[in-house]
């Protein structure tokens, strides 16, 4: 019996060391590559160097007055999962990252509260998640894109002057104050992580390299973006960010997830039934 409990000590040991941190990346001033008028990209040193995958976070910033954002959900659709390239290439999108976690009947419905115009794929508040995607407000005095955060706002102040909701975990609340996530067993995870600075432009942030929340937290605070508040996504292999302008092509693809999926052999997209995206604003 001893024996068996070193043998799964060690085994333990050698998962948790396929991500040993070993080298931290401070943070160096961004160079943003324009794309096109009002969407930018660009690569960074993610906050430490691990032995999985590249270490590096891809940032897509996008400037509201030149794009507008779409919820694709396929409860409203036609209940069929697809990629973050096939939901683009439908729905004519530029670019496109996951909505938010999901699972109920047909692995279709948001984790948290989802809701588009007159369509909603889950019409329940999660308690215990603060942080709410807001987009196509019903009138042009509100911000375009807004992260509603549920411990510091008036939730019945928003509900009906967005049309657009999703729901998630905040990682930054609306005070530019961290979130520590109190976590039984210590994850790390690829992450998509959505978040507004403090000009109001929307970040798509994309590491396949997988860390934990909190140290993403820290490294999006300490990162030059003047990042104002932040919200994930997703984790694991279904993280997903696909950009394609007619010039550029990205494709972002999560794998490594903590004792459910701890390896970096994970090559394509996965399907996924809700996504935000983006269009021009002709």
């Amino acid at each position: 019996m001893i024996l068996k409990k070193i043998f799964l000590l060690f085994q333990f040991l050698i998962l948790m060391n396929q991500c040993f941190v070993y080298a931290e990346n401070p943070p160096k001033p961004i160079q943003w590559k324009m794309l096109e008028k009002g969407l930018f990209i660009t690569e960074v040193k993610a906050p430490r160097i691990t032995k999985i995958s590249d270490a590096k976070v891809t940032i897509l910033k996008i400037d509201p007055h030149y794009f507008s954002f779409h919820l694709l959900s396929a409860s409203e659709h036609d209940s069929m999962q697809r990629s973050v390239k096939e939901w683009s290439e439908i729905g004519g999108l530029v670019a496109a990252i996951n909505a938010g976690m999901y699972g109920g009947v047909g692995h279709i419905y948001n984790v948290g509260f989802m809701k588009n115009y007159m369509h909603f794929n889950n019409p329940v508040l999660k308690p215990n998640y603060y942080a709410v995607a807001a987009f196509n407000p019903v009138d042009t005095t509100l911000p375009a894109f807004k992260i509603i955060d549920l411990q510091n706002e008036n939730w019945e102040s928003y509900k009906d002057r967005y049309h657009s909701f999703t729901q998630s975990m905040r990682m930054i609340d609306m005070n530019r104050k961290p979130l520590e996530w109190i976590q039984k067993r210590k994850m790390r995870c690829s992450m998509v992580v959505l978040a507004i600075d403090k000009k109001g432009n929307v970040l798509f942030l994309f590491t396949r390299s997988p860390y934990t929340p909190n140290e993403f937290i820290s490294f999006m605070l300490k990162l030059p973006a003047d990042i104002q508040t932040a919200m994930y996504l997703e984790g694991g292999p279904e993280s997903s960010l696909y950009l394609n302008n007619g010039e550029t092509v990205v494709e972002k693809i999560g794998s490594y997830v903590s004792r459910t999926f701890a390896h970096d052999r994970n090559k394509e997209f996965r399907k996924m039934p809700n996504v935000i995206g983006i269009r021009r604003i002709k």
